[in-house]
């Protein structure tokens, strides 16, 4: 193999490392926003509430999930808009990139 070829399989295996990694906080931050957002609402069916949340982030991704929160908050009688619901998701994004890179550094044998 060659170094181009070396060069170009490394930063393929990094794209492909950043995806899955960036999948994964997506997904974290989306099960936050679910528990928070069902607190507020007073969903008892957390894990329910959950699944709608998950597969409203899988359709067209934030654009859906912002509508649906928008929608459920306001039904519940929590007068939101899209600029809150963006900032909570925007502030649990990095909540949830800090709980993967803290179990990450827990798992790493020593």
């Amino acid at each position: 193999m060659t170094m181009f070829e070396e060069r170009r399989r490394a930063l393929e295996d990094k794209y492909i490392l950043d995806f899955e990694r960036s999948f994964k906080v997506r997904a974290r931050r989306n099960r936050l926003m679910a528990e928070w957002a069902a607190k507020q609402i007073g969903r008892n069916d957390v894990e329910a509430y959950v699944i709608e949340i998950e597969a409203a982030g899988l359709e067209a991704g934030d654009t859906s999930l912002v509508q649906k929160l928008i929608s459920d908050l306001n039904g519940a009688g929590h007068a939101t808009d899209e600029a809150v619901v963006r900032e909570k998701l925007h502030e649990l994004m990095y909540d949830a990139a800090e709980a993967m890179e803290s179990e990450a550094h827990t798992s790493d044998p020593i």
